[in-house]
């Protein structure tokens, strides 16, 4: 009788840890997510400017407010304080260092290249680096470490691609009708900026230039730079903003199909230097403000920015931090759960 009394004691108690098991949390936001995940493929997305509200100048033009954009598709939204320990709001260039080499100590000055960035903790491990470029001024390009910094070596090895509408004679260039096949350490300016206007849209380009990149190659890490957008925010040319937020829309749409699709992709939206939008009141003033951008400010930035991502790992994101905590974050898993990414941790070495 004992016996029968223990055996199903044991039964009972294993079927409730049975039943704790499968309700254990496999969704995030909504949406099903598997928690801990590797990433070894990552393509991160650096909009100097933005913030959520801007958003609205996709949503409200939309036949319904019930369409989502591609932003609002992320898994997990996160705020960073945009502050380095010289500025309280430092232009975007400086943010964006910031949160590619982990530090605060950022001097907009050849000084900053001589920090580590990400992609040099992921070259020695075997994975590919790629940069995309859209157009900004020489003050805000990566490109900058090798025009105006003796010997440094800030992108070695990564592989580099430009839309510049006045690039260097005889530089070597891509079309997306033609895309070769890339080699690293060496620029690639798009050929249709080359008479002063660049024909090929943004989206375009990053997605053509991201599938020869990727192909073939198991582990990589994709970042795409723009600042076009955060040009045309705060110049109050509205028309020109909202169809240069369309492109970003579109290339966050494109990678977040691949991490739906994929347990090892990582896709990460951060912002800099993110200008406060102060949209009209209803009715005519918004009507006016969609007919000519009347009534619309954005001249002041904000002290947080905007992080959004879906993928490997996006939980690691939610919340608030400092924008030179991305870096970690990226590399970081819940130790207490035995998650911690060993093959590549920058504060272990």
């Amino acid at each position: 009788m004992i016996i029968h009394y223990m055996k199903n004691k044991l039964i009972k108690t294993l079927f409730f840890i049975s039943l704790i098991g499968c309700a254990q949390v496999t969704s995030l936001n909504l949406k099903k997510h598997q928690f801990g995940k590797l990433p070894v493929k990552i393509v991160w997305l650096q909009f100097a400017g933005l913030t959520e509200e801007h958003l609205a100048m996709l949503k409200y033009s939309y036949p319904t407010v019930d369409v989502k954009t591609s932003f609002e598709n992320s898994l997990c939204v996160g705020k960073t304080w945009a502050y380095d320990l010289y500025n309280i709001r430092p232009d975007a260039s400086s943010g964006f260092m910031s949160q590619m080499t982990g530090k605060k100590n950022i001097k907009n000055s050849c000084e900053d290249y001589a920090l580590r960035p990400i992609w040099s903790y992921m070259l020695p491990k075997g994975y590919k680096v790629g940069i995309f470029e859209g157009e900004s001024t020489k003050k805000q390009s990566l490109l900058e470490s090798r025009a105006s910094c003796q010997n440094s070596d800030f992108l070695k090895d990564t592989h580099f691609w430009k839309m510049d509408k006045k690039p260097p004679m005889d530089s070597k260039v891509f079309h997306v009708e033609a895309v070769p096949n890339f080699y690293a350490n060496d620029v690639y300016y798009d050929k249709s900026c080359m008479s002063g206007e660049c024909f090929t849209t943004l989206a375009n380009n990053v997605t053509k230039v991201f599938e020869s990149f990727s192909r073939n190659t198991n582990n990589y890490l994709y970042i795409v730079r723009n600042f076009k957008y955060a040009q045309k925010v705060r110049s109050g040319k509205v028309a020109e903003a909202k169809d240069e937020l369309g492109q970003l829309n579109k290339i966050v749409g494109y990678f977040q199909g691949i991490a739906n699709k994929r347990n090892d992709f990582l896709l990460l939206v951060t912002s800099a230097q993110p200008f406060h939008a102060e949209f009209p009141t209803e009715g005519k003033k918004w009507g006016a403000y969609e007919k000519s951008g009347k009534y619309f400010n954005a001249k002041k930035s904000n002290l947080m920015g905007t992080v959004l991502v879906s993928g490997a790992r996006a939980e690691n994101f939610c919340g608030i931090y400092d924008q030179s905590d991305i870096l970690p974050r990226i590399f970081s898993g819940a130790k207490q759960q035995g998650l911690e990414l060993t093959i590549i941790n920058p504060f272990q070495q």
